[in-house]
């Protein structure tokens, strides 16, 4: 007798997915009962879903689809322009009933879905009640996210997955009357709000502290600790004009360079030639596409002078909130009360022992109190002086003399940069 042949990998994959399905049919009906006699598995055409019905012949459901090069989950009602729920295959079973049984119900009763299901999470969260606090003022929530950072975009026929996550924390996006606007709560650096505008296409960060107590801080961002999400909803809520917001319409740094003038030793080791983003870039998790696809040329051929490079770290470093930053002179091109900066050019990679070393000179450099490093470099870093800057709470810049940028290359650095998507780009098509 011959032994049946082993089923083929398709068909095993297929089986595994609608137990997985009977399982999830299972624990809806187990934890929203009243739903049971709605809730249908459909294992017989080619999408296997979970439905519940609704009236007529509509029904909300619960299937796996592809977007781009990614399966996902993904709850979709019967309303046509709405936005599908997305979420990642290894969502627990329990986060993707409770959803499917939020939108549901919503539908089945005439409201809105619940917070924090409408924002597409599964757990409440400062985000998803910043939204709430939002929405509540009539502004427009355009996303959350948390827990969940799956969000669909592109033509509703074909979406593609857009996945957030790393730098970008926690973050909430809202349509202002005359901005788009981004609050994130980072790891390190907590409370961040960047208005984008479209007539400028461009991003500024909002003055949180100023607006907050009319102070300022030396370092982007608020602690968590030190303004609640009804502050930060306050703040939001005066609008653009008091947030007094400074959005540059022209890339920063672009231009002819100054003249050359008096240069230091560190002015004149950058001004090399040789000018090309290194390699290690995406060893320290930069995209160097997205550098191709969003750099502008310089508009002058000629090396950027020393007073050019000064101007274009202190403007950027300013854009992104350090704000005790002043212009100083040829040995010191940037003073600081807080922070101690210094320029490194070197081939090698920045080691943990040199990060060590120039955070012992911040340190002493202060006077009351020991100053904080931020470094700017034309090398790289390794992972683990990276780890250690980040320990230091110090920030290490990259700067790409090639396009006048400034790159975060520890975590604290890179949460301190600005977003640098179109929002316009980020956002499902219509039918």
């Amino acid at each position: 007798m011959c032994p049946l042949p082993f089923p083929p990998g398709d068909m095993v994959a297929a089986f595994g997915r609608h137990l997985h399905f009977k399982s999830l049919e299972q624990a809806l009906c187990e934890r929203h009962p009243e739903l049971a006699d709605r809730v249908h598995f459909d294992d017989v055409n080619r999408l296997m879903h979970l439905k519940v019905t609704l009236s007529g012949r509509r029904s909300v459901v619960l299937a796996q689809v592809r977007m781009g090069h990614t399966i996902v989950w993904t709850v979709m009602d019967p309303v046509l322009n709405s936005e599908p729920s997305v979420w990642p295959l290894d969502t627990p079973d329990e986060a993707l009933v409770d959803t499917l049984h939020a939108v549901a119900s919503a539908h089945l009763t005439d409201v809105p879905v619940p917070s924090p299901w409408r924002w597409n999470e599964s757990e409440p969260s400062d985000m998803t009640e910043l939204a709430d606090l939002l929405d509540a003022q009539g502004v427009r929530v355009r996303r959350v996210a948390a827990g969940n950072g799956y969000f669909p975009y592109g033509p509703r026929h074909s979406p593609k997955l857009d996945i957030v996550g790393g730098r970008d924390g926690s973050f909430v996006e809202a349509e202002f009357p005359d901005a788009f606007v981004r609050v994130s709560l980072k790891p390190a650096l907590g409370w961040l709000v960047d208005a984008y505008l479209a007539e400028c296409g461009a991003w500024g960060r909002v003055d949180l502290a100023w607006n907050l107590w009319r102070g300022t801080r030396a370092a982007p961002g608020v602690p968590r600790a030190d303004a609640s999400v009804a502050d930060i909803a306050d703040v939001l809520g005066r609008g653009l004009k008091a947030w007094d917001v400074e959005v540059s319409c022209e890339p920063p740094g672009h231009g002819e360079p100054a003249p050359a003038g008096h240069r230091s030793e560190w002015q004149e080791s950058l001004l090399a030639e040789d000018a090309a983003p290194p390699e290690w870039l995406g060893d320290v998790g930069l995209d160097l596409g997205q550098l191709d696809e969003e750099a502008e040329p310089m508009a002058s051929q000629r090396a950027p002078s020393p007073r050019h490079i000064t101007d274009t770290v202190l403007e950027q470093l300013r854009e992104f909130g350090f704000g005790d930053l002043e212009e100083g002179d040829a040995e010191q091109p940037i003073r600081s009360d807080a922070f101690h900066i210094e320029w490194h050019n070197r081939a090698k990679s920045l080691s943990t022992s040199e990060v060590q070393r120039l955070n012992g000179l911040a340190a002493a450099a202060g006077e009351d109190a020991p100053k904080r490093l931020i470094v700017i470099t034309t090398a790289g870093i390794s992972r683990p002086a990276a780890a250690f800057a980040d320990t230091a709470k110090a920030f290490v810049f990259f700067v790409d003399r090639t396009v006048d940028t400034l790159m975060g290359l520890n975590s604290r650095a890179r949460e301190a940069l600005l977003p640098h998507t179109n929002p316009a780009e980020r956002g499902l098509e219509p039918w």
